[in-house]
C-alpha cells in the first residue's frame, strides 16, 4: 500500500491528518504505508474516496492516475486560470451531461 504514502505526500498532508479524515489512528496509517497491515475493505473505500482514485489503483492493479490541479485545467481549457470556481463547476456539470448523453 505504498500508494497511500505517495498520494498523501502529493497532497502534502501528514499521516495524522489522513487518519482523522478517514476515522482511523495515525499508527494504522503508518502500518499501511509500511506494509505491516492492509486496510480493511471499508478503509480502502474511504481512502479511495478521500484521494479520488479507484480502489484498483490503491491495490496496485491500475496504472497511476495523474491528478491535475484545477488551475492547470482552467488554463488549458480557457487560457486563463482566473475562471471563477462557480464558472468552473458549471463547465464540469455540462461536461458530465454530455458524457452521460453520449453513453446512451
Amino acid at each position: 500500500m505504498n500508494r497511500i504514502k505517495e498520494l498523501r505526500e502529493a497532497r502534502d498532508i501528514q499521516q495524522k491528518e489522513l487518519a482523522i479524515s478517514i476515522g482511523v489512528s495515525q499508527p494504522t496509517v503508518s502500518d499501511w504505508e509500511s506494509g505491516r497491515k492492509t486496510p480493511s475493505a471499508k478503509s480502502t473505500m474511504k481512502l479511495s474516496s478521500f484521494f479520488d482514485v479507484s480502489v484498483e489503483y490503491l491495490m496496485g492493479n491500475e496504472e497511476k492516475r495523474r491528478i491535475i490541479p484545477d488551475s492547470d485545467i482552467k488554463f488549458a481549457v480557457f487560457g486563463d486560470p482566473d475562471v471563477t470556481d462557480a464558472q468552473f463547476e458549471e463547465i464540469k456539470k455540462i461536461a458530465r451531461i454530455i458524457r452521460e448523453r453520449d453513453k446512451k
